[in-house]
């Protein structure tokens, strides 16, 4: 959570809100041509003389228009103000524009680069958010520091940092599976006019894959036309893949026929290492849902033992061995999985492993009850959220004890409807 809370942050930016005005890159610097006039104690009549009228440097003055850099660079040259100074800040935002570019095309290089300029220039706004691109992106450490450093400065952010500022918190706590305060942060982006493509689409994706977590299903339509819709615009093929990877993967379970035909149609050849082993890990769990198990464990078999997505793939195995009651393969699959140590991101995959290690009903509801369902709480994952509390509900009622069911029913309403207040 934000350190000033997330109510905090929502009521500063309703306030900015109220400003008619877009903040361009020249609009906020009045105040610090009408503060240096008054420092050095001149009129508006020797400001403006030769360069415009004292009524067009008074709403310069007073934030009222947005002066062309004509007028900036003559008005800085009367004030005595180094051209270095003022083309600084413009530096700054060209930096940002470029990250934001950067992740919008998945760029790994340019983004690199971009840090590897910046990354000595300190105690600059502009600069700490570009930095903050640079470690959410590659899932840096030194993530958090900068989200909370970043956060007490919103109110000096133009609207484009802003909405940078808030759209990079978004992916540091989705990282941190917080998905409820990620679609709380992408939801007071959606107050705001973005008027960057880029951004727009990145936001549009980011919300598209929160609120299908959390089981909002139904309001992730937009967001999935609108991301898929700019990526098109600008040939954003490797965001179009991923976006497409994402949606098979959604409905692998809940539309297994759906899924098969986006993922038939994605071209093997525009896929990377990363996307190829998640395209096949989705199309195997699509054939799985089919009961096509020979044909899904085929599927798995190009997804090799360095892979990221190596403890999904074992997994999935278990389970196929398990359906077709091949008790030699499963216990060497136990051997293999006893050993492997998985990150923080696959603990959900660890939760639901153990399920499958299950063969009581009392141990299995007792496990439900006591780990799989509070922690898919913890996690935000409403998909093993639902599955969790329809095994123990079905337990339940196999047992007569219908109370009990009602009880885990009612503590899944319960999960529901946080979410729906905040939408």
């Amino acid at each position: 959570m934000f350190t000033l809370g997330i109510t905090s942050l929502k009521n500063r930016i309703n306030k900015r809100i109220k400003v008619s005005e877009y903040k361009t890159d020249f609009q906020e610097i009045g105040s610090f041509i009408k503060k240096k006039r008054k420092e050095l104690d001149v009129t508006q009549d020797i400001i403006s003389n030769g360069i415009c009228s004292v009524s067009y440097l008074s709403k310069i003055e007073n934030n009222q228009i947005v002066p062309n850099e004509y007028y900036v660079r003559e008005i800085m040259n009367k004030l005595e103000v180094k051209e270095s100074f003022y083309q600084k800040t413009q530096n700054d935002k060209l930096y940002l524009n470029k990250m934001i570019k950067a992740i919008f095309f998945l760029d790994d290089e340019v983004v690199l680069s971009i840090y590897e300029e910046i990354k000595e220039i300190e105690n600059n706004l502009v600069i700490n958010l570009v930095k903050l691109g640079y470690y959410v992106y590659f899932h840096k450490e030194d993530e958090n520091q900068y989200v909370m450093m970043l956060e007490n400065l919103v109110s000096n952010m133009n609207d484009l940092e802003l909405i940078a500022y808030l759209f990079l918190s978004s992916i540091y706590f989705i990282a941190k599976e917080n998905y409820k305060t990620a679609l709380e942060v992408l939801m007071l982006c959606e107050k705001m006019a973005i008027t960057n493509d880029y951004l727009k689409a990145l936001i549009s994706e980011y919300s598209y894959l929160t609120k299908q977590r959390l089981l909002k299903k139904n309001c992730s339509t937009e967001d999935f036309m609108i991301a898929q819709r700019l990526y098109n615009k600008y040939h954003n093929t490797k965001r179009m893949v991923k976006l497409s990877l994402w949606k098979a993967h959604y409905l692998s379970k809940e539309n297994p026929d759906r899924a098969l035909i986006i993922i038939n149609k994605i071209k093997q050849s525009l896929l990377d290492d990363f996307t190829s082993d998640f395209y096949h890990l989705i199309k195997a769990r699509i054939l799985f849902a089919f009961n096509l198990y020979k044909d899904s464990a085929l599927s798995l078999n190009y997804i090799d033992n360095e892979s990221s997505f190596f403890y999904q793939k074992m997994i999935l195995l278990f389970a196929i061995c398990k359906e077709e009651k091949d008790d030699g393969m499963l216990e060497e699959i136990k051997t293999i999985l006893y050993t492997y140590k998985p990150d923080r991101f696959q603990l959900k995959h660890k939760v639901y492993y153990h399920y499958l290690l299950i063969n009581e009903e009392d141990d299995l509801k007792e496990y439900l009850r006591d780990i799989a369902i509070p922690y898919s709480i913890k996690i935000d994952d409403f998909y093993g959220l639902q599955k969790y509390t329809s095994d123990v509900m079905d337990i339940c009622i196999n047992t007569s004890r219908y109370k009990e069911a009602t009880q885990f029913y009612k503590k899944y309403q319960r999960e529901v409807a946080r979410i729906s207040k905040l939408m």
